[in-house]
């Protein structure tokens, strides 16, 4: 536990670190809310938390492919290739954020880009292959084929991040609820490595510890009176990888084997 703090910990000081950066490259780039009518800030306030985000989320990587419970791990070469995976899907996703917060992107030009970046994860082999249904008196699952795992797994990513960029409309809202989310997700996914046994279980437990605490240290900054903004590139992000991480474990495995005992 105390190593998946660590990770936790340095994602959360990364982010709060990188938004200083960040804020003054939003700046630079153009990259800022202007003030209207309806809005509740005085001043211009700058985007590119996303890319605070980011830089937090791969530093807390890093140093997981270091510790010891990822290198004793027997799925250690499929942890560090989906949390991989995943993180190169996110940065895919938040440059098309980055891009929109410069240059404001239409819908479909922005809808093209979270396809691509949730297509980047499915070619390398993180997508859902199973989905529970209701059983007689268990959950059963259903093994979905190649084309249909993929569909899926592109609907799902793409409605989650965009899901959260719908909310991201109040100063802390979409920071907090995904920190609170991946919170509640990284319980669950310890508890399956714990108590259950399952190895496959330490990747979404990683993912999710770095997205709690570049979320909350991305807080911090975000706080009414906001002295810097999300923005698409932090947005999608966070959605992008609360979806990844959820497929990374809940897609990969038949619900029935995995949390067997366990409630």
């Amino acid at each position: 536990m105390r190593q998946y703090l660590l990770i936790s910990m340095v994602a959360l000081a990364v982010t709060y670190l990188l938004a200083v950066v960040a804020r003054e490259l939003a700046m630079k780039f153009g990259a800022y809310a202007r003030v209207r009518d309806r809005d509740i800030h005085e001043i211009p306030v700058p985007y590119f938390g996303g890319v605070a985000i980011m830089g937090g989320l791969t530093a807390a990587y890093l140093v997981a492919r270091q510790l010891p419970f990822t290198s004793a791990s027997p799925a250690r070469g499929l942890l560090l290739h989906d949390v991989r995976a995943i993180l190169i899907g996110g940065a895919v996703i938040c440059l098309v954020g980055i891009l929109d917060d410069i240059f404001e992107l239409d819908a479909l030009t922005k809808f093209a880009g979270a396809v691509i970046a949730a297509g980047v994860v499915v070619l390398q082999g993180v997508q859902i292959l199973w989905l529970p249904l209701p059983g007689t008196g268990t959950l059963s699952t259903f093994a979905m084929d190649p084309s249909q795992a993929g569909l899926i797994t592109v609907l799902l990513i793409v409605g989650t991040a965009n899901a959260v960029n719908f909310v991201d409309g109040l100063d802390g809202l979409a920071a907090g609820v995904v920190g609170i989310g991946a919170v509640a997700f990284f319980s669950y996914a310890v508890l399956l490595v714990v108590v259950n046994d399952v190895p496959g279980a330490t990747t979404a437990a990683v993912l999710t510890a770095s997205l709690a605490g570049a979320c909350f240290g991305f807080l911090p900054h975000n706080f009414f009176p906001a002295r810097m903004f999300m923005g698409d590139s932090g947005a999608l992000l966070i959605g992008f990888m609360l979806a990844g991480s959820a497929i990374s474990l809940t897609g990969q495995y038949p619900t029935s084997r995995i949390d067997q005992g366990l409630f």
